[in-house]
């Protein structure tokens, strides 16, 4: 019963850049523009996948960086404080690569950014928050937030065939994340190779990345 809490984790840092996943359901994007406009965030950065990727991946209703970020216009938010990251492919896994790619454009960006938090649905969170921390290192604080989740009750995550599905999966995400960066032998440190030479995280299919 306490498995949905443990990975639906939430531990906001409140500034700096605050991430958001491009795919999440439409409701929980729009927690994440009132998120933004009621901390000290500085930007604002959408991740995910280009509309290209997305019309050959998905036949759900996930939305690339460009649908993303419209969305989060039309809510409220400042555009010139949003930044789009489309993440090509990646052989690490997607969650890894948007990671990484949030850590380059920090690189690029020359801005001395200490918080990053990471918006994204539900038990999804405590895999990408694994992530994150691993790629951003040590010299940056990651927080998390998990949105609501809209596709099934949490509650009752156990009588749902999608609950069962994306519990169970992020479940073993989890831990493979734990052991993979485990062998790594790295921990937190900077990912100086970019390219994270690593076996395939477990991927998720549909709109559930």
């Amino acid at each position: 019963m306490s498995i949905y809490g443990f990975l639906a984790v939430k531990h906001p840092m409140g500034e700096g850049v605050l991430v958001v996943d491009a795919w999440i359901p439409e409701p929980t994007l729009a927690e994440s523009a009132n998120a933004f406009k009621s901390a000290r965030y500085r930007y604002l950065v959408v991740v995910g996948d280009t509309a290209e990727q997305k019309s050959s991946r998905f036949k759900g209703p996930a939305a690339d960086v460009d649908a993303a970020t419209g969305r989060l216009e039309k809510l409220g938010v400042d555009a010139t404080k949003l930044i789009r990251l489309g993440v090509p492919d990646h052989p690490s896994g997607r969650t890894l690569g948007r990671a990484a790619a949030v850590r380059r454009w920090l690189d690029r960006s020359g801005m001395s950014v200490r918080s990053v938090d990471v918006f994204t649905v539900g038990v999804h969170a405590r895999k990408t928050w694994i992530l994150f921390s691993h790629a951003l290192g040590s010299n940056c604080r990651v927080g998390i937030i998990a949105g609501s989740e809209v596709r099934y009750n949490p509650r009752f995550w156990f009588a749902s065939r999608t609950g069962i599905w994306l519990v169970t999966r992020n479940l073993a995400g989890y831990i493979y994340s734990k052991a993979w960066i485990f062998f790594d032998g790295k921990g937190t440190q900077s990912p100086s190779r970019a390219d994270f030479r690593s076996s395939d995280e477990p991927s998720d299919s549909g709109d559930f990345s």
